[in-house]
């Protein structure tokens, strides 16, 4: 059997309680009253103040029981301090159990949390989601005219606006190449804005490529002297652009992504205008996933700003022409329009599983020296949560399928293989486990043994990148996971100072924001655990090296017992790898090596759980303690060969 899987003990605390009645007189209750009532917190992630911020709320089992619910959620509302917020529920499936609601918050504290109550089970109530309530502006298409008092219109050649059945068309028409339809909006919108538009393309004529599709900022005046455009031409929007002006000084972008949306597909697309780090900024958003190929910023060069991007006023642009040739007939449909506020580091809503981290109390003014303080810890709880190391990159369209398989064996952490080349490429992975109430974090195995000075800086280059990564993502890991090299207090003195010495760099980057575990390899000093644990959040220990094929429990219990020794000691935590051969006597043999080390363990605080390998995918691991030989990765498929092997230590913990 052939896979790259481990299986860890980790934390999961539910600080999402339920509740039972309110005194709060909620709108169009239809003569019902409210039978449940939740209590969520919002964390602001800024440092800036929020006023009328409009927060999405996902919704799934792991959170919200749809059965105390009506069918079509039309009995949800929200408040805070007694005060009743608007709401708009984007989507409601209780089949699926799935919901995607906004809520408009009055205000969140910079770098604080505020508290907000949802309520539901009032089979009475009607039905009062409201975009236009909740958003800056809002628009779903109802009605057979434009509203004019939100937009103007402008056809040329023989260009149409139809509006019917709750969609808006912008027809390109056939009369002249270059000819259009748009619309713009009355209102204007400032920076820190995003302009989110549900829609799709249709070809009508004979060049499959179809009409060419804008949307955007404009300036009120003069659309020419500021704009933020975005474009997408040819057969499935494949070629994708900026078109970008600050006072008459434009920047074309290059073709920069490839949506491959096909035909009649509707999807959300979302352009942020907003500044960071003094800098202005634009991203775009597919699906609510932010396309980091399609990022632009404003820059300075030798005291010299470069900046195409406007800092004024500008109204909403969207826009459908033929293009190029007669034969690029087409529309742009428009199921939904709306602006909403933006910040890159948007406020989070905690959920079951979550953790909140408390803030650190102000320092004395009196400086005390004592060890560094850890900012993130992890605490085992009953019953236990598993997690799965994966080596190979993912397709994308398997992502899906292999978070539901796992999830279904009871895994829901994931450590993920992670390099300088692939961080953003993990965005839709992780956002779909965190949307399964998983956590995934970041696996940095060092293969090419960069060390200068005793420092491996190709690690440190993945961890800033993966901490760029979170500040700026839909998504971000929730911990980072390094290997230590083999560390004999004899032979390779100086290996210990360089592990220690890497650790204590790499805290001073992670403390506070991401939780970070250390691989210890088998072979390795337990006197210089004490020196590494002040910058270790969680140890996780290996018991085998490759000439050692099976070990009895007693075996590796008596392995690792002088290091759970400094460990505990120390005050920390820490998993086992137990290595498993293909060629191990079923079940059976497994389940009673893991019960014999959890019994032992039983009343051990240091000891949070087991972590399971196979014996024939060790090599893969210990290429980060040891200098690697070519070996060929194994494929994806062989993640979906072992997940039965799961099902063990699951049956085990639910016993």
């Amino acid at each position: 059997m052939k896979g790259k899987i481990i299986l860890f003990m980790l934390i999961s605390i539910i600080i999402l309680t339920g509740m039972t009645g309110t005194g709060l007189a909620l709108s169009n209750a239809g003569g019902g009253d409210w039978s449940y009532s939740e209590e969520m917190t919002i964390k602001e992630n800024s440092g800036k103040d929020l006023t009328n911020y409009q927060l999405q709320v996902l919704l799934d089992p792991s959170n919200f029981d749809f059965s105390k619910a009506k069918p079509d959620g039309a009995d949800i509302r929200f408040s805070r301090n007694d005060q009743q917020l608007s709401h708009w529920i984007e989507e409601w499936d209780a089949g699926s159990e799935s919901a995607i609601i906004w809520i408009k918050v009055p205000f969140i504290p910079s770098n604080g949390m505020t508290d907000v109550t949802i309520h539901y089970g009032n089979p009475a109530a009607n039905d009062i989601s409201s975009g236009g309530s909740t958003f800056d502006l809002f628009d779903d298409f109802v009605g057979t005219r434009l509203s004019s008092t939100d937009w103007r219109s402008e056809t040329n050649g023989g260009g149409d606006i139809d509006i019917g059945n709750g969609i808006l068309s912008l027809v390109a028409p056939k009369r002249h190449p270059a000819d259009f339809s748009k619309i713009t909006s009355r209102d204007k919108f400032g920076i820190n804005s995003m302009f989110v538009v549900k829609r799709m393309k249709v070809s009508t004529g004979t060049d499959p490529g179809g009409p060419a599709l804008e949307q955007g900022f404009v300036d009120p005046q003069d659309e020419r002297e500021n704009m933020i455009v975005h474009r997408t031409e040819l057969t499935n929007e494949s070629k994708v652009s900026w078109t970008l002006t600050k006072k008459d000084d434009r920047f074309n972008s290059r073709d920069l992504t490839n949506l491959g949306i096909a035909e009649k597909t509707w999807y959300t697309s979302g352009i942020a205008w907003y500044e960071e780090d003094d800098l202005k900024k634009v991203s775009w958003f597919n699906n609510g996933i932010r396309d980091t190929r399609m990022d632009y910023s404003s820059d300075i060069e030798d005291e010299t700003v470069i900046d195409h991007i406007p800092d004024n006023e500008l109204k909403l642009y969207l826009y459908s022409s033929t293009a190029s040739t007669l034969n690029n007939t087409g529309y742009m449909d428009v199921d939904y329009a709306f602006v909403r506020k933006y910040t890159p580091q948007e406020p989070t809503f905690v959920l079951p599983g979550e953790v909140v981290t408390q803030e650190p109390l102000p320092e004395s003014d009196i400086q005390v020296t004592q060890p560094p303080v850890k900012d993130i810890t992890m605490t085992a709880f009953d019953g236990g949560t598993k997690a799965i190391f994966i080596f190979e990159p993912y397709p994308d369209n398997s992502s899906i399928s292999l978070i539901n398989d796992l999830k279904a064996s009871g895994i829901n952490t994931v450590f993920l293989r992670t390099d300088i080349n692939n961080v953003w490429s993990s965005e839709r992975f992780i956002k779909s486990a965190h949307e399964n109430n998983m956590t995934v974090h970041a696996m940095i195995l060092d293969e090419k043994k960069d060390f200068v000075d005793g420092i491996n800086e190709s690690s440190i280059e993945v961890i800033e990148e993966v901490l760029d990564y979170n500040t700026k993502s839909l998504a971000g890991f929730d911990g980072i996971y390094i290997s230590l090299k083999n560390c004999d207090p004899v032979e390779l003195e100086q290996v210990c100072q360089e592990n220690a010495q890497l650790l204590e760099i790499i805290h001073e980057k992670t403390a506070g924001k991401i939780l970070l575990a250390a691989g210890i390899p088998a072979v390795y000093d337990r006197s210089s655990i004490e020196d590494i644990a002040p910058n270790v959040d969680l140890f996780v220990l290996m018991t085998h090296d490759m000439d050692e094929i099976e070990l009895t429990a007693e075996e590796i219990e008596d392995s690792v017992a002088s290091k759970m020794g400094e460990i505990r000691g120390a005050g920390e935590n820490a998993l086992i790898t137990v290595v498993v051969s293909e060629g191990s006597d079923g079940d059976a043999e497994v389940d009673e090596l893991l019960n014999s080390l959890y019994v032992y363990y039983s009343d051990d605080p240091a000891f949070l759980g087991v972590s399971l390998l196979m014996h024939e995918d060790l090599q893969e691991v210990l290429e980060a303690t040891a200098p690697a030989e070519e070996k060929r990765t194994p494929g994806f498929e062989a993640i979906f060969a072992i997940i039965g092997l799961l099902s063990i230590t699951y049956r085990l913990r639910k016993q």
